[in-house]
């Protein structure tokens, strides 16, 4: 939501709120006095039933973290069909049938509010952004689903995964295209690894549980990739991929998120064990749906690689699996949060250069369904305690956020954010596409973005020194060819003009560069 202008900041940064927090605390008072019906023993019944039914899955979701119209027209019907439930009682388990839409009738549909809860306020995202410069390279203006976006900073080169060409496409610092080659399905990662590249590709974009996913190698002597085998085939919907030698015998073995569909028929976390040339035997972290980012660190320091992934179905949240050697890992929740989170970005960093490293993430999926915009969506910092736990200090609300990256972009010392949505409330604010976070001290932030930043669907996001002058550019890759609703002028304007690439050039000269740990 835009900000009130009754908000002002001090010099320090920090949002003072007056009239424009009432106003909030007003709203939500409204909405949620309608979460307190008359305890009727049903209502009680049905409260204790949801418990029952709920937990055993995910974080116990609150009526409160969608309207009843929500709950009613699209929640309902995934929670059947993930539970096993017929939407018509079924005569053979009445009982059982009874409980189960009592759930919803008696308690979730009389609990929700009417109205999705606002957003609390936040300081406005200011149109404009000083520090960076906007370029246009024209590339497949149109004709772009960019699923992958990577700046290679040792060769100033931009790597695009494009979903509608089926290809990899190299561009130069100024966005031109190089080269080009086709691939098998639709990439979203490239991971570089010693004596080439390690390529992901997911198979179908829209969720889908066949086994078309696979891990391929690519080499490049030229300027165009290569492809030269495939590494793991057979995967279900792969989005993410780490390499780092897990058991020891010094050799690279494979970490895969493997996201699955949203019923959770096959998605799955796992560890391929590299038996040398290319053999690899799997073994199953997690066996459920939603597995989108992953990172290797040794997290108690004993010398072996732990794995931290991130969970976006289901169980949601930021989970550590300890390497306890012999090819054991233990399963240990740092983050957790109800299943409507939509978590789709993690960065881990030492954000507050104390020693320990920390988590950024991103939540904002809306590809499930339609629905109002969600107050809980955003950016957020996660400290360390300095013992592997993990407290939230830092919010700002972002409707659809998908993606958050931290560098000392000012080059003033400290980590700023750079952020994108892919949701953004382009009704009321859509200025949230890009948002700028510049670090002012003490977790204050302020909020900046270019004036047209809406003029593309940002899907993908990545920074790096594209032009070897010692400061980090961004650039921003579109996907805008997609089912997912927009305002229809918007729509028009992509279709007749919409940048697939925009770079954002720093103009900063400085040549310190920011101690930031990429995945």
């Amino acid at each position: 939501m835009k900000a009130n202008p009754c908000c002002s900041r001090n010099r320090y940064g920090r949002l003072q709120i007056g009239a424009t927090l009432a106003l909030w605390l007003a709203a939500s008072t409204s909405c949620l006095s309608q979460l307190i019906p008359s305890p009727t023993p049903e209502f009680k019944r049905a409260q204790e039933l949801s418990r029952t039914y709920c937990t055993p899955c995910h974080v116990y979701p609150e009526p409160d973290l969608h309207d009843v119209k929500t709950w009613r027209t699209h929640v309902v019907h995934l929670m059947c069909r993930n539970a096993g439930f017929d939407p018509k009682p079924n005569p053979s388990d009445k009982e059982a049938a009874a409980d189960w839409w009592s759930v919803w009738e008696d308690y979730y549909f009389q609990a929700a509010p009417k109205e999705a809860i606002p957003q609390a306020p936040r300081a406005s995202i200011q149109r404009e952004l000083k520090l960076f410069s906007v370029e246009d390279p024209h590339y497949r203006q149109g004709l772009c689903y960019s699923t992958l976006l990577q700046i290679d900073p040792e060769t100033r080169q931009i790597y695009v995964g494009n979903a509608l060409t089926r290809s990899l496409d190299v561009l130069d610092q100024q966005g031109r295209g190089l080269a080009s080659l086709k691939v098998d399905s639709t990439l979203v990662q490239l991971l570089r690894q010693p004596g080439g590249w390690l390529g992901v590709q997911i198979g179908m974009v829209v969720p889908d549980d066949r086994p078309l996913g696979r891990l391929t190698r690519f080499s490049r002597t030229g300027l165009p990739f290569a492809r030269e085998r495939d590494v793991l085939t057979n995967l279900v919907r792969p989005i993410d991929c780490a390499a780092g030698d897990l058991d020891g015998d010094g050799r690279s073995d494979l970490v895969v998120c493997s996201y699955g569909n949203r019923n959770g028929v096959s998605g799955q976390l796992a560890w391929y064990k590299n038996r040398g040339g290319t053999n690899y035997t799997e073994h199953v972290l997690m066996d459920r749906p939603g597995a989108t980012r992953c990172a290797l660190l040794d997290s108690n320091h004993d010398g072996r690689l732990d794995i931290i992934a991130l969970i976006a179905q289901a169980k949601e949240g930021v989970f550590l699996f300890r390497n306890e050697g012999g090819d054991h890992f233990t399963e240990i929740p740092l983050i957790t949060e109800p299943p409507a989170w939509g978590f789709v970005s993690l960065q881990i960093v030492d954000f507050n250069r104390d020693g320990h490293l920390d988590l950024l993430t991103a939540n904002g999926d809306l590809g499930d369904f339609e629905c109002p915009p969600k107050r809980y969506h955003g950016v957020r910092i996660y400290l360390n305690d300095g013992k592997f736990k993990f407290r939230e200090v830092f919010f700002f609300p972002l409707n659809g956020a998908y993606k958050a990256l931290a560098a000392d972009f000012d080059q003033d010392g400290d980590l700023d954010i750079a952020s994108i949505s892919f949701f953004p409330d382009y009704e009321r604010s859509p200025e949230e596409s890009f948002v700028y976070l510049e670090n002012r001290g003490n977790l204050q932030f302020e909020a900046r973005t270019f004036p047209d930043c809406e003029r593309g669907r940002w899907l993908t996001m990545d920074a790096g020194d594209l032009d070897a002058d010692g400061d980090i550019d961004l650039a921003l890759g579109a996907a805008f060819k997609t089912p997912f609703r927009a305002p229809d002028k918007l729509t028009a304007r992509w279709e007749k003009e919409g940048p697939s690439l925009l770079i954002l050039r720093n103009k900063g000269n400085s040549f310190a560069r920011p101690e930031v740990l990429r995945r």
